[in-house]
């Protein structure tokens, strides 16, 4: 992986150094958990749950979708989320609901980085 193709990951708010460093330095680990990840279900679950209203499902969605974010170093997107889960876990539906545009938004970034460089 070049330098400028990290640099192109770390601006869609994944730290590519860090997964690196926790997957022992393997670039094909990570590109295999990363394409994994288009496939993860956590993000259409936690809108399904906040289209319900269903604040604990949506509380169940959003942990689950933070936690594989966080271990894959999608930074953005996790930092987003934690926000998310906290709004969530104080029964703030509302708060939590109104961050669904920066999740979403912050999700298609990782899906169209890691579209682009890991085909």
């Amino acid at each position: 992986m070049t330098d400028s193709e990290k640099k192109e990951l770390e601006l869609a708010g994944i730290n590519i150094n860090e997964a690196l460093e926790r997957f022992m330095g393997s670039e094909a680990i990570v590109e295999k958990f990363m394409k994994k990840f288009i496939g993860d279900t956590s993000f259409s679950q936690l809108e399904a749950a906040v289209e319900k209203g269903d604040g604990e499902e949506a509380f169940k969605a959003a942990h689950t979708f933070k936690g594989v974010c966080g271990n894959l170093s999608f930074d953005v997107l996790y930092g987003v989320l934690s926000r998310q889960v906290e709004f969530f876990r104080e029964g703030n539906f509302e708060l939590g609901k109104r961050l669904m545009p920066d999740v979403k938004k912050a999700y298609n970034e990782v899906i169209e980085a890691i579209e682009k460089h890991f085909k």
